[in-house]
């Protein structure tokens, strides 16, 4: 199905542009010709404002015929401002996964937020001396992510920046060895945590930071507690 042409197809029908469609949803003009054109996904949250704009549900926007109406005896389809993780958690977002037919099962999983890491000079650690796998915050992780000590942490800093910005959050997997060249997660000198592209040489350590006017850091092995590579990044908005 081509989600752009759908979309485009249905906003020239209801007579809208696209800056109107943009300035509805939240957001930018470039972003809607950018869907329109199959040069950028769309995730479920912008789709359902899509729809809900053209008093569709979820499902009719990505059926064949957006003009089908929703079977009676089939769940709700996920409307604008509905939360898919109360939806997940009530076990209604699997039947509505079931429901469409060809939908493999919707698997989710929550990581802690265990620290805020520095991107520009080292940050004390801590983990709240909470068990592992305890926090007061957790975001989703990566479908396809297996290892269960994988957790996350908040950027603080603009060393990795554009990379990473300053409150963006990073998920790091312990079970993943580090390559030259990686972005990483690295506890040095103890207590100190620190967000950097990774480099081996012999018996040290390179951490090397993606903006420019910060300095590489180099630690002896012995200093290096633990490295785990960063395997994705949840962008926080801008503001």
């Amino acid at each position: 199905m081509d989600i752009g042409k759908r979309i485009n197809d249905l906003r020239l029908k209801h007579k809208i542009t696209a800056v109107e469609l943009a300035e509805r949803i939240g957001v930018s003009q470039s972003y809607i010709s950018l869907l329109e054109n199959n040069k950028r996904r769309a995730n479920v949250e912008v789709l359902g404002k899509i729809a809900g704009e053209f008093d569709l549900t979820l499902g009719q926007l990505l059926a064949d015929d957006p003009n089908i109406p929703a079977a009676a005896s089939k769940p709700a389809e996920p409307r604008v401002g509905v939360n898919l993780d109360s939806l997940y958690k009530s076990g209604q977002l699997h039947a509505m996964a079931d429901a469409r037919g060809n939908v493999e099962p919707v698997r989710m999983r929550f990581l802690p937020v265990v620290s805020r890491v520095a991107a520009g000079d080292p940050a004390v650690y801590t983990d709240g001396e909470y068990p592992a796998g305890f926090a007061e915050e957790f975001v989703a992780s990566p479908v396809d992510l297996e290892d269960p000590l994988a957790f996350a942490l908040r950027i603080t800093g603009d060393s990795m920046a554009p990379r990473f910005r300053d409150g963006d959050i990073v998920i790091c997997s312990p079970d993943r060895l580090p390559e030259n060249g990686d972005a990483v997660v690295a506890k040095v000198n103890g207590d100190e945590t620190t967000c950097k592209i990774f480099y081996l040489h012999g018996r040290n350590v390179t951490l090397s930071p993606v903006n420019p006017n910060y300095p590489a850091q180099v630690y002896p092995l012995e200093e290096v507690s633990w490295v785990y590579p960063v395997i994705f990044c949840q962008r926080r908005e801008k503001r």
